[in-house]
């Protein structure tokens, strides 16, 4: 068949470009595999390797009989040792304050923890103490994770003494003499004492009793997948969906080449119908994008460990993004006079377009940004990559078959509007 002809004609037109080639499949590729070797993926599962940060602790808080077993110190000291932290923190006790800043001094510790002595009395009674933190100055990461740590302990300790004091006041305001608030007070000290006591227990044992998450099935095996994973595999589809639409565009542009080098208007003279030839050359751009598709995927998968999701849901997505890409690519060239114009047009409305549909790639897996993620996934399906975008992450969260059927028919139908008006505009250019 002659519609054949011409499609396996500009395949390997395509197919013999290094340009076209680089766009497929090589920027895509290395984009993902800078991300890959910069964050240590051949390292294993969990991403890069943190070594743990060396600690010198000097606990000498001497809390006073009103408190009874409880001391805040002993309790900071028994966080910073738990095991959860034990990949992290490499905890060992110091002697004393100078021997602790000592070790500092000599790099043989990151940082020093010296709790004071009065510790126990100023998070529970009155009074103000302070941790002292003494820190290599040439270190910032692990440092940085110890002083986290220890502030959100101390704050906790500030926000009970806070409440304490509130309860007093409420309580004298309700009538209650102030040397019953204080017995009251010391009463509520202890009753936190010993609830903070629990608390830290239940944390060396790996077990918050303030928080119960169950998760089962998939949101599970979502709860346990890396965020190094998470990036990689987000940035990956972020990267195949810009390209795609590129490497649509870059194929489609043979229609105008071939009409400036004078072969596209005797290929008209030949009894061959003008429907076949745009139609090969339109099929040559569908299977272009097929194979891009289908080789990066693969690549990712086996090379960097990108889980794409189910069979038949990832089927879909494909269909979607090929049909979406290829018919955006035909209307855009459509929309040109000669090739001149293609480097501004494609530059400029595709790059455009792009970073915009695949805006949320950019504050995915980022907890502290979830608004301005939601804000970017609803700008980015103003844009065709953006739906494109959005069926592949419903797939690639583990997403069904009627998961992807919403952003599955909006892909199809754009890409059919965009196929009509590009095949329309190109027949009366041609009539």
């Amino acid at each position: 068949m002659k519609l054949l002809d011409i499609a396996i004609k500009d395949l390997l037109r395509s197919f013999r470009s290094a340009f076209a080639l680089v766009f497929m499949f090589v920027i895509p590729l290395l984009t993902v595999g800078l991300f890959y070797f910069a964050f240590g993926g051949l390292g294993g599962d969990d991403g890069f390797d943190l070594a743990a940060t060396k600690v010198q602790v000097v606990n000498l808080d001497e809390p006073g009989s009103e408190y009874g077993d409880f001391s805040a110190g002993h309790m900071l000291v028994d966080l910073l040792e738990s095991e959860n932290l034990s990949g992290l923190l490499e905890v060992s006790e110091a002697s004393g304050p100078a021997r602790a800043r000592a070790a500092v001094d000599a790099q043989e510790a990151a940082v020093a923890v010296i709790i004071p002595a009065d510790f126990t009395g100023a998070a529970l009674g009155a009074g103000s103490a302070a941790v002292e933190l003494y820190q290599d100055p040439t270190l910032t990461l692990g440092p940085g994770i110890v002083k986290s740590f220890v502030s959100q302990i101390v704050d906790g300790f500030a926000g009970a003494k806070i409440a304490t004091g509130v309860a007093v006041e409420q309580l004298v305001e309700q009538g209650v003499s102030a040397s019953d608030a204080e017995a009251l007070k010391q009463e509520i000290n202890l009753a936190y004492g010993q609830w903070a006591t629990e608390l830290g227990e239940a944390h060396q044992d790996g077990a918050n009793p303030l928080l119960d998450v169950q998760s089962t099935g998939d949101a599970g095996e979502e709860g346990t997948e890396s965020l190094t994973q998470k990036i990689l595999s987000t940035t990956m589809v972020g990267m195949m969906i810009f390209y795609a639409f590129f490497t649509a565009a870059n194929a489609s542009e043979s229609i105008l080449r071939e009409e400036e080098a004078g072969t596209l208007p005797r290929l008209f003279t030949t009894p061959t119908p003008q429907s076949t030839i745009l139609g090969g050359k339109l099929l040559a751009v569908f299977v272009t994008i097929l194979v891009q598709v289908i080789v990066l995927v693969v690549i990712a998968a086996l090379a960097f460990g990108v889980a794409w999701g189910a069979p038949l849901p990832l089927a879909l997505a494909t269909l979607g993004l090929v049909v979406l890409a290829s018919s955006f690519g035909v209307f855009l060239t459509s929309l040109l006079k000669n090739t001149k114009q293609t480097g501004i047009v494609f530059g400029g409305v595709m790059t455009v377009t792009g970073m915009v549909g695949i805006s949320s790639v950019f504050t995915a897996s980022v907890p502290a940004a979830s608004d301005a993620s939601q804000v970017a996934h609803t700008l980015s399906l103003l844009m065709p990559q953006g739906w494109a975008l959005h069926g592949w992450r419903v797939v690639m969260d583990g997403g069904g078959v009627s998961d992807v059927l919403v952003p599955l028919a909006v892909m199809l139908a754009l890409g059919a509007g965009f196929f009509v008006i590009g095949v329309l505009r190109f027949r009366k250019r041609f009539a």
